[in-house]
């Protein structure tokens, strides 16, 4: 698909819904089947996306089950993230301690508080990119 023309689909899918969705399906696959991705993976993807369609009684429902999908996949992604930062500044902080030599140091301080400094600065960042909540956090299920 070298260009997507809006309108064409549109007056398709008002004309002949059948049609409509048949080439909407095609597209994807071709989408899927093209990819440098992991086909497999995405292919998943895509029947939770169909899944959710199905089981939402409109189009406007279906839009928000699938963005809610997107939303929870980000806020997962970011959450990770935070611990793969966490583990990182708790790596950095013992290791720049044990090169230093015989230096002793109190781990309930010095420890900490090199440990929270770099929490703080990194986590604050992230969490900045956290525009959106779940639908658990929202209280819908």
């Amino acid at each position: 698909m070298d260009s997507f023309n809006f309108d064409a689909w549109v007056e398709l899918a008002k004309a002949s819904p059948d049609e409509f969705e048949q080439r909407r399906c095609d597209v994807v696959e071709s989408l899927i089947s093209n990819s440098d991705g992991n086909i497999r993976r995405l292919r998943g993807l895509q029947c939770n996306i169909d899944m959710e369609r199905i089981r939402a009684r409109t189009p406007l429902k279906a839009c928000l089950r699938i963005s809610s999908l997107m939303s929870d996949s980000f806020l997962k992604m970011n959450d990770e993230l935070k611990m793969f930062v966490e583990l990182d500044c708790e790596t950095t902080s013992i290791s720049s301690h044990s090169r230093s030599g015989a230096k002793i140091i109190h781990i309930s301080t010095e420890y900490e508080q090199n440990t929270s400094t770099c929490k703080s600065s990194l986590t604050s960042s992230i969490s900045e990119a956290r525009p959106f909540k779940t639908s658990s956090e929202n209280g819908n299920n």
